[in-house]
């Protein structure tokens, strides 16, 4: 997984300065008020059901990408997680620094899916690669909010890793059948087999099946991955 820690949060650090999220206290238990912003309800989702089985954060809320500021007044969580996993985030240096001016300002991180380019790096406190998924992502969050590293270099190479797969991705979505884009498309939503099948009047067995033939024409392996590699490749704005 890379972690990248920006400039701003290095030198706060070497100043000895601590943020409001600081070292814990041996042997109490002080869980750290997170809030996640995603567009991506499946996301949402999966943040929310780690989060619930973790001693070390709380659940301040998640929401969608344009309400982060907003939320962040109302919640004052300790870290916030912007979710930049599909596709990169518009707006992100104008939403960071509406995030530094808030009273008791989060430590705030970017979540990616690959890497990130420097002045993403920058910008906020930390980038985390969401490549082993939302448990893995929180461990790696503890670990930074203890300040116990300072600094990690994103790998060589891997800041337009995207660009390649993506382009396959859409080769691979241009396979599917009008029925399977539609199905696709609800499980971005994030909805069931059994909604899913409400939805187009189907059984949530031959929606299983519908699912099935979508992972291996996409060749992935969840239905997460199909979702994920569907917005990255703009699903949506095109007649795949």
């Amino acid at each position: 997984m890379t972690v990248g820690f920006g400039s701003d949060q290095v030198n706060q650090l070497h100043n000895g300065r601590r943020r409001r999220v600081g070292l814990r206290s041996v042997g109490v238990v002080q869980p750290r008020t997170l809030l996640v912003a995603s567009d991506l309800p499946f996301a949402r989702t999966n943040f929310e059901d780690a989060v619930a089985a973790s001693n070390s954060f709380a659940l301040a809320g998640t929401c969608a990408w344009r309400e982060v500021v907003d939320r962040t007044m109302r919640w004052h969580p300790d870290v916030v997680v912007l979710d930049a996993s599909v596709a990169r985030l518009a707006g992100l240096a104008e939403t960071v620094a509406r995030l530094r001016a808030v009273e008791h300002a989060p430590m705030i991180t970017l979540l990616v899916e690959d890497g990130a380019a420097k002045a993403d790096i920058d910008r906020v406190d930390a980038v985390v690669a969401m490549d082993r998924g939302v448990v893995a992502v929180l461990e790696v969050l503890e670990v930074l909010a203890s300040g116990a590293v300072l600094a990690m270099a994103p790998r060589a190479g891997r800041v337009h890793a995207g660009v390649t797969m993506d382009y396959e991705v859409r080769q691979r979505l241009s396979t599917l059948t009008k029925r399977e884009r539609e199905i696709l498309r609800l499980v971005v939503d994030g909805l069931s087999n059994r909604e899913v099948g409400s939805r187009l009047f189907i059984s949530p067995e031959t929606v299983k099946e519908y699912v099935s033939r979508i992972l291996a024409k996409l060749k992935v392996t969840s239905r997460i991955e199909a979702a994920v590699a569907a917005v990255r490749a703009e699903f949506d704005d095109g007649d795949w």
